[in-house]
This record gives structure tokens, C-alpha cells and sequence, in this order.
């Protein structure tokens, strides 16, 4: 019985022998996975760090964009203003543009009838005329925006055409 005994043992001690082989062969493969889960772990926390980075970033540019856009209405509506002033400036300008235009159209006429007068022609109720109308224009002229009569282009062109006619003649 000794032997069975001792056949047992060795079965035992080779048991034994083997059982440490797989403990050690597990504790290996344990350690294998702890360190990639620790690796991963580590891999987890610099993306973490980065979407938070990046996540902030996306933040400050938010800032940034509504800032922009709030600068640009702000200038789209001073620009609107601008353009608005400048068209009303055009216009003014272009009014007392055509109030100066009528005022010297005026001033040539009257110019024109006493050159007429001094070659002997009496036109005299026509310079009246032309001294009244020479004022209206004037007092247009200087109240920028009013109009002259449109009636006066046809007199001053008439008159044009009869002045070298009549000193043809």
C-alpha cells in the first residue's frame, strides 16, 4: 500500500506541477490583459482630453462666429445708412446741378437779348421779361431743390436760333 500511496503522491506532486504551469500560464494572460486594458484605459483618457479640447474649441468659435455676425449687421446697417445719405446727397446735388443749369440758361438769354438791343433791335419788353425770369431762377437756384419753368428751354432755344438770323440779316 506504501506504493499506492506513493504512486498517489507523485500523481499529486505532478497534479500540483501542472496546476502551477496553468496558474502561471493565467496569471500570464492576466497580466497581458491588464496591461491593454491599461493601455486602452490611457488611449480612453488622451481622446477624452481631445474631444474636450476640441469641444472648447468648437465653443470659442461659436463666440467667435456670433461676435462676427453681430459686427456685420452692425455694419451692413451703417452701410445701408451710408448708401441712403449718399443718394440723397446725389440728388440734392443733381437738383442744384439743374437749378445752376437753368440759372446760367437765363443769364445767356438775357446776355444774348442785350447784345440784340445794342445792334439796334428794341426787344426791351423781352429783357424785362428775361430780368424777372433771371431773378426766379436765381432765387431757385438759391433755395436748392426748386425747379424752373420747363416752358423757359423752348424761349431760350427760339431766342438761340433767331439771334444769328437776325444778325444775318
Amino acid at each position: 500500500m506504501d506504493e499506492v500511496w506513493k504512486s498517489r503522491m507523485d500523481l499529486l506532486a505532478s497534479e500540483k506541477e501542472t496546476s502551477k504551469v496553468e496558474l502561471s500560464s493565467v496569471e500570464n494572460q492576466l497580466q497581458v490583459a491588464k496591461d491593454k486594458a491599461d493601455k486602452w484605459s490611457q488611449l480612453n483618457d488622451d481622446l477624452r482630453a481631445q474631444l474636450s479640447s476640441v469641444v472648447a474649441e468648437w465653443d470659442v468659435l461659436g463666440m467667435e462666429y456670433e461676435a462676427l455676425k453681430s459686427k456685420l449687421d452692425t455694419t451692413s446697417v451703417d452701410a445701408e445708412e451710408m448708401v441712403a445719405q449718399y443718394k440723397a446727397d446725389v440728388e440734392a446735388s443733381k437738383t442744384r446741378l439743374k437749378t445752376k443749369d437753368e440759372y446760367v440758361k437765363w443769364l445767356s438769354w438775357r446776355e444774348t437779348l442785350k447784345e440784340i438791343h445794342a445792334r439796334g433791335f428794341d426787344l426791351s419788353a423781352k429783357i424785362k421779361e428775361s430780368k424777372t425770369l433771371a431773378i426766379e431762377a436765381k432765387e431757385l437756384y438759391e433755395h436748392e431743390g426748386v425747379e424752373g419753368s420747363k416752358g423757359s428751354e423752348g424761349s431760350d432755344g427760339s431766342s438761340d436760333e433767331s439771334s444769328p438770323d437776325e444778325d444775318q440779316a
